[in-house]
């Protein structure tokens, strides 16, 4: 309300002194246009103090912007104090006018994104550096070098102007529509606010200088920064809170936003062919070259992240899909891989064979030697059990001291040999069992082989080698039975393996 209060006053005190001395370039209406200016500088810093660190910056531009405006209106002062007989003032008085542009450019071009890899920062930084030695160029040799001399130069200095101003305007309210935050999206409202109103002043106020100003159009100037001082300070409007883009429009606003910064060295750089045709192709070429460096530094970024994310995917497959004690998979991975087996076998004819594997008196060896010595006793196991399988083939930590093996492309022959060398491995490790009869570490194993009238459910073959598993428990253990339906493959009579005595029985 404060604010508010000061603004009207020296609104009216500029129009006022501005009105008694009938020249709005004199220094009392002069130093009016510095206090509104001020006052929005002040405004403006006082909300870049109150913002969180990340959108700090984007005020601070703006706030860089609004100071090239009071040094433009500081320098006009100390022209109607001190007089310019050569000049100097007054194109120093042009050079901040226009310097207040890069900050502007800056603003609504950058992404401020944090994971912006810091060269695209710096490629932005060069380009705007070019922006401000073209407009140097530009506008001090079309308003004092030779072609000052021709009377369209400085139409074409308004309509470069104008063109340079609206642009701004129109970026800054496409980033104010495509902002998901309401922070950036209050930030690019007062940008837009303030650009926008400039623009159409700076519009008149220029077209009505080349008649000579009349006493009231310094107040013009005055708008955009009262403006602006009124948005920075007071509480933003309901609608800004309500308002929320699709993440599609965000993110296609936010891709685009940086072709302003390459529109604007091309405008210039067209503009500039009146003076030299060389520097103009030369700046043309220089801004196709920073939009395609831009791209591919973005686009490679992007790339690296997708790599790293995709490796991170990875990873936590492996990890969800591994045991993380022996190594090898688990039940995750189990499902998935049987499944393949089973579809693949019906499809070809090749049939793959399932073996349940559990560890004799487990429980047994973990109470007596404790937990220690049966994660060592199960990465053993887990290590002697995979030396035995072919690439194609998996082997599984099914729970506790449990395990799966797919064997691919296995008949139930394939498979009694194949458990037959696992029973024979694990014997060879001799890992003492002081409560087992055998002395030693042995294992069970029950087999099931695909057949024909197989289902595709997993679990189906799971239950029948759980069910040979469970007869070898019952024989006596230390040994290998295949289930009912798989045993009619193999040879008229068997009916299990007992490795005690090498015998088929």
């Amino acid at each position: 309300m404060r604010v508010g209060l000061l603004l009207v006053l020296l609104l009216l005190a500029h129009l006022v002194l501005a009105n008694w001395s009938g020249h709005a370039e004199d220094a009392w209406p002069q130093l009016m246009l510095l206090a509104v200016q001020g006052t929005a500088l002040w405004a403006v810093f006082t909300r870049y103090r109150r913002s969180p660190p990340l959108i700090r910056l984007p005020w601070l531009l703006l706030a860089s912007a609004i100071l090239m405006q009071v040094l433009w209106g500081s320098t006009n002062l100390l022209t109607t104090l001190m007089g310019d007989k050569g000049g100097y003032l007054s194109a120093l008085a042009t050079v901040f006018s226009s310097l207040y542009v890069l900050p502007c450019v800056f603003m609504v071009s950058r992404s401020f994104a944090r994971d912006e890899p810091r060269v695209v920062a710096r490629l932005d930084l060069a380009m705007s550096c070019v922006v401000a030695i073209l407009l140097y160029e530009f506008f001090t040799q079309m308003l004092s070098g030779p072609l000052a001399k021709d009377p369209t130069s400085i139409y074409v200095v308004l309509y470069q102007a104008d063109a340079i101003d609206f642009s701004l305007a129109l970026m800054a309210i496409l980033r104010l529509l495509g902002a998901r935050s309401f922070r950036w999206r209050f930030f690019y409202y007062a940008a837009s606010s303030y650009l926008l109103v400039n623009a159409i002043v700076a519009t008149i106020y220029n077209r009505v200088e080349l008649h000579g100003l009349p006493w009231w159009a310094g107040s013009l100037v005055d708008i955009p920064h009262a403006l602006l001082a009124l948005v920075a300070i007071r509480q933003p409007p309901r609608w800004l809170r309500a308002f929320h883009p699709s993440l599609a429009v965000s993110q296609t606003i936010a891709s685009f936003a940086p072709i302003i910064l390459s529109m604007m060295v091309v405008m210039l750089g067209f503009s500039i062919t009146r003076i030299s045709f060389s520097i103009g192709l030369l700046t043309g070429c220089v801004s196709v070259l920073f939009y395609g460096l831009r791209v591919a530094f973005i686009q490679s970024r992007h790339m690296d992240m997708k790599r790293a994310g995709d490796l991170s995917a990875l990873r936590l497959e492996q990890q969800v899909g591994r045991d993380p004690l022996t190594g090898i998979a688990n039940r995750v991975t189990l499902d998935t891989r049987l499944r393949e087996a089973l579809q693949e076998g019906r499809r070809t004819g090749h049939h793959c064979s399932l073996l349940m594997i559990d560890i004799d008196f487990f429980k047994q060896y973990n109470d007596s030697l404790g937990h220690i010595a049966g994660d060592a006793c199960l990465i053993k196991v887990a290590s002697a059990l995979s030396s035995q399988l072919r690439a194609c083939d998996l082997v599984v930590r099914y729970g506790g001291e449990e395990f799966v093996v797919v064997l691919m492309d296995a008949s139930a022959e394939t498979a009694v040999e194949a458990a037959r060398r696992m029973v024979g491995v694990i014997e060879r490790l001799q890992i003492p069992h002081p409560c087992s009869p055998y002395e030693r570490i042995t294992v069970s194993i029950g087999i099931a082989t695909q057949t024909s009238d197989t289902p595709m459910d997993p679990v189906v073959l799971l239950e029948e080698s759980d069910r040979a598993l469970y007869m070898a428990k019952n024989n006596g253990r230390d040994r290998v039975e295949v289930a009912e339906g798989s045993a009619q493959d193999l040879s008229s009579g068997w009916n299990g393996f007992d490795m005690r005595d090498n015998t088929i029985r």
